[in-house]
């Protein structure tokens, strides 16, 4: 490598390009991450929506353009789509959309992808903290989670809730899903990524039990998690504001990857 390659931006391109994308590609473009730059985005033809100067159709555009890492923020579908494609041809994929993960099909299919393109896939914390313990305790021991979520009524609209109740009749805190992680992640998958972060953490999507509140007099989106198990217990409560735009996605989000990005591309020195 000459020193004028050593001195070249590393090169993230994503996959998606809404609110997440575009918080990500804003930070990055700000020059946030030193040594780091945005290259483009992977969007749908005709998508309607923002796009990036440089924007690709076809994830075999996005690969000839040779990015040195790959950020999906685009959705459970995107992810199935085109994840597969990055790890096989030797790129590093960060995801957003963990819920995905949950689909054992689609997991054996990734991890397959990467073992062959000599890749890695990276989950970033997202809204959550916590989940370095819940990693270390899982070789202790198997560890139960309960997870509660409780967001504003906006975060909840276009969403299953509202085939579960009348969003614009609530007045109190409403809880109007109880089941476990995999269920979850099927009908929430644009709020509930948090709950697959956990299932990850401790190896058992049915360890998981979850609990999803609607309320009104809510301003941020708060996530409770109480875990318990032989090396002890985990008692944790995260109230994260919304990310502007986009109430269904707190804001340390793009900055919890951008952090994946940093680990990655910077040894996290930057």
């Amino acid at each position: 490598m000459t020193h004028a390659d050593k001195n070249k931006p590393r090169q993230v391109a994503l996959i998606g390009f809404g609110a997440l994308g575009q918080a990500i590609a804003a930070e990055l473009t700000a020059g946030k991450l030193p040594g780091v730059s945005f290259q483009g985005a992977l969007l749908p033809p005709g998508a309607h929506q923002a796009s990036p100067d440089r924007c690709w159709n076809r994830v075999e555009d996005l690969l000839a353009a040779e990015p040195d890492l790959v950020v999906e923020v685009a959705g459970h579908a995107a992810l199935s789509a085109h994840a597969a494609a990055c790890l096989r041809g030797g790129r590093d994929l960060v995801v957003a959309s963990i819920g995905a993960l949950l689909d054992p099909e689609l997991q054996g299919q990734l991890w397959a992808a990467a073992a062959e393109g000599h890749s890695r896939l990276l989950l970033p914390s997202g809204a959550l903290g916590g989940l370095d313990y819940l990693r270390a305790a899982r070789r202790v021991g198997p560890v139960e989670v309960c997870y509660r979520g409780r967001k504003p009524l906006a975060a909840w609209k276009g969403t299953a809730a509202e085939k579960m109740l009348d969003l614009g009749s609530v007045r109190e805190a409403t809880t109007f899903f109880r089941g476990h992680a995999p269920e979850a992640a099927r009908q929430f998958p644009q709020n509930a990524n948090v709950v697959a972060a956990l299932a990850l953490a401790v190896g058992s999507p049915d360890a998981v039990s979850v609990e999803l509140v609607a309320d009104p007099h809510a301003t941020r989106n708060v996530h409770e998690v109480d875990a318990t198990g032989p090396a002890g217990n985990l008692r944790i409560a995260v109230e994260n504001l919304p990310m502007p735009g986009n109430p269904k996605t707190s804001r340390v989000t793009a900055f919890s990857v951008l952090d994946a990005i940093s680990s990655r591309l910077c040894n996290g020195l930057c």
